[in-house]
Parts: C-alpha cells; sequence; structure tokens
C-alpha cells in the first residue's frame, strides 16, 4: 500500500487520488496510520462486508438465546470484547495488504 504523510498529501493531492484509483493509500501523521483512501467501489464493498458480519453476529446470538444461552457479561464487557475483535481484524487486514503490497 502506497503511504503518505498528510502534509505530502496535501501538497500532491492529485498524485494521491491517482494512486488511490488504483489501490488503497494510506495517509500517516506523525508516523501514525490515519486514514486509508480508496475507491468509492471499495468503500462499498467493504461496508457490505462489515453490514454482513455483523448480521450474522447477531444472529449468531439470537440462535444462542433460542437456545436458553444466556451470558453473565456486563454490557461493558460485551463492548470492550467487541471493539478488541475489530481490532484484530483491521490488524489482520492492514498485514494482509501489506504482504499483497510487497508480493
Amino acid at each position: 500500500m502506497k503511504t503518505f504523510t498528510v502534509a505530502t498529501a496535501s501538497q500532491q493531492f492529485n498524485q494521491v487520488l491517482e494512486c488511490a484509483s488504483t489501490a488503497p493509500v494510506a495517509i500517516t501523521e506523525e508516523g501514525r496510520p490515519t486514514c486509508v483512501l480508496t475507491t468509492h467501489e471499495d468503500y462499498d464493498s467493504l461496508m457490505k462486508l462489515k453490514h454482513e458480519n455483523l448480521k450474522r453476529e447477531v444472529q449468531l446470538g439470537f440462535d444462542a438465546l433460542d437456545r436458553g444461552e444466556i451470558s453473565n457479561r456486563t454490557l461493558e464487557q460485551i463492548a470492550a470484547e467487541a471493539l478488541e475483535i475489530h481490532r484484530r481484524k483491521s490488524v489482520d487486514a492492514s498485514s494482509h495488504a501489506k504482504k499483497q503490497d510487497l508480493s
């Protein structure tokens, strides 16, 4: 994945857009990734996958309730677990993208 700093991206915005039209582009600030610029088509695909995953997870929860499985976890614990899963998936996706760039 091609990477630009915020400063460079603002100075060379047309080049950033050109790069993003063929592959996602990372924007960093102070050495940390802050966002990714991608095509609208890729964004729509990602949102569709995210929505499908959410529906699947909710259905699994309803299925568990139908089986009489009840959790003693607090809402805060469930939210923290969901955020951790999301972070892991984001890191995995980022690592996968980096591996693709190297090949």
